[in-house]
């Protein structure tokens, strides 16, 4: 018996340790899995990773024209949330432009900023709280808080992005002038808040939709210093050039550049496109400059609506001309200089067909320093005019804000006629600044002749600012 119980324990214990061998066995097969997994997925994130790293060293030295072409409806779906959620998914490989953004609480310590501008954006805050405060308790809201908006309703003749956007440093101080607390409404192309947004901590300019009844009346053509609690306006061609000739006279610097940041930042889908775009391409926030060409603008025989490239070719070609070597004058050691303009084959001969693309090829080709580098963004469609387009969709103007938003990253500007020029440059800082085109342009010299005084330390400068983004990415 003692026989046959001690053979039944050996059984059971050979048992046991078959089952726990099987048990080893299968752990270690699971861990063996299981790192085979984690080391594929890091070879395809380091992989993904350095691929980003060499596409965009490659974008950056190679021939801008085949990037110029490149289909848009392929890079740029419509956006809704799981779009863009994958896409700031993607982006946080690339070079965060934004942080060069500066924001209310850097603006507002500045020692230039005027008093003025600091008390207002605090006193705005107060009493807008005020007033929401009193609507969302069912109270009367106070008499005394009073509104400027600056408006584009679906009947007002407003203009195009520029003509509205230049009034609101004006209308600011105005506000500031009368007690008014400023607010900003347009309906069309679409609502501001799709391309800017006020920032936080800044200035809310926003409109809920229960903040004012229906019938309530806007007075177009009040006085802001009476005393209806709604004064409206739509744009005044006087603004801009008092606020200039405020800086000149009364300052003696440029701030528009300052309370454009306190009122507005790039909306999340449009801060995108803009960290997209500058890292295809290799701009770094004030390390370039930007071109600016208004081609349409309605003088000498052009009409916005029917204009041709090929009708107004020589013209055309002349004025681009001029204004490159006039951004190369402004800023001869920059690292790329960024062409927009409201014609594409404007771009398309300055990016393949011009003299500056012919020599940047070359200069590449042979292993030389290139004396200026020409890119812009995807041209493939013309740019939408905010003011004469039909087109419906508000992604249709998008474009518009982030060349605007572009000009104002770099460090120069060279712009053309009209606003909009004038608006990037504002946004760059104003100072750094010139008319190639117009009353007060001038004829710049042609940087292609200046072989011998080109500073031969602009391709490296750019290599390493490359090498730089590349660092900082791994």
């Amino acid at each position: 018996m003692r026989h046959s119980s001690s053979s039944t324990g050996n059984q059971a214990r050979l048992a046991r340790s078959d089952s726990a061998s099987i048990s080893q066995c299968f752990n270690l097969t699971r861990w063996i899995l299981g790192g085979a997994i984690f080391v594929y997925a890091a070879s395809i994130i380091i992989w993904q990773h350095k691929t980003l790293n060499i596409r965009f060293a490659a974008i950056s030295l190679e021939d801008t024209f085949p990037h110029f072409v490149r289909e848009t409806s392929s890079r740029r779906p419509k956006l809704n949330s799981s779009i863009a959620k994958e896409r700031r998914d993607v982006n946080e490989s690339l070079y965060d432009v934004m942080q060069h953004y500066r924001t209310p609480a850097q603006i507002l310590q500045s020692p230039q900023l005027p008093d003025w501008v600091k008390q207002y954006t605090e006193w705005h805050a107060k009493q807008r709280k005020r007033y929401i405060d009193a609507i969302k308790n069912n109270s009367t809201p106070p008499e005394d808080i009073h509104f400027l908006i600056a408006r584009c309703l679906s009947r007002d003749k407003c203009g195009g992005a520029s003509d509205r956007l230049q009034d609101m440093p004006y209308n600011l101080m105005l506000a500031n002038q009368t007690n008014r607390v400023l607010l900003i409404k347009w309906d069309k192309p679409a609502r501001l808040e799709h391309y800017l947004v006020p920032p936080d901590g800044g200035i809310n300019w926003t409109i809920s939709d229960d903040m004012f009844q229906a019938g309530d009346n806007w007075h177009l053509r009040g006085k802001e210093t009476g005393n209806d609690r709604i004064v409206s306006t739509i744009r005044r061609d006087s603004a801009a050039p008092i606020f200039r000739k405020y800086e000149v006279d009364d300052l003696g610097y440029k701030i528009y550049h300052e309370i454009f940041r306190l009122l507005f930042r790039p909306s999340d889908d449009l801060a995108i496109r803009i960290t997209e775009t500058m890292n295809d391409l290799g701009l770094v926030p004030s390390m370039y400059s930007s071109i600016h060409l208004r081609m349409k603008y309605p003088i000498g025989g052009i009409n916005e609506r029917t204009f041709s490239f090929e009708r107004f070719k020589d013209r055309i070609i002349g004025w681009a001309k001029n204004a490159v070597n006039c951004a190369a004058e402004l800023h001869p050691n920059s690292t790329a200089f960024y062409v927009t303009a409201d014609n594409n084959d404007t771009v398309g001969y300055l990016l393949r067909d011009s003299p500056f693309a012919k020599h940047y090829s070359d200069a590449i080709a042979n292993n030389r320093e290139p004396l200026i580098k020409l890119v812009a963004r995807d041209y493939s469609s013309e740019v939408e005019h905010v003011a004469f387009s039909n087109t419906k969709e508000a992604d249709g103007f998008m474009n518009v804000f982030e060349d605007m938003m572009i000009l104002g990253f770099g460090k120069c500007v060279a712009h053309g006629l009209g606003g909009y020029g004038r608006l990037g440059a504002a946004l760059s800082g104003g100072v750094c600044a010139t008319a190639h085109r117009g009353k007060y342009s001038k004829a710049c010299a042609d940087v292609l002749a200046k072989t011998s005084a080109f500073d031969t330390g602009t391709f490296k400068k750019m290599t390493k600012v490359q090498n730089n983004l590349k660092a900082s990415n791994d």
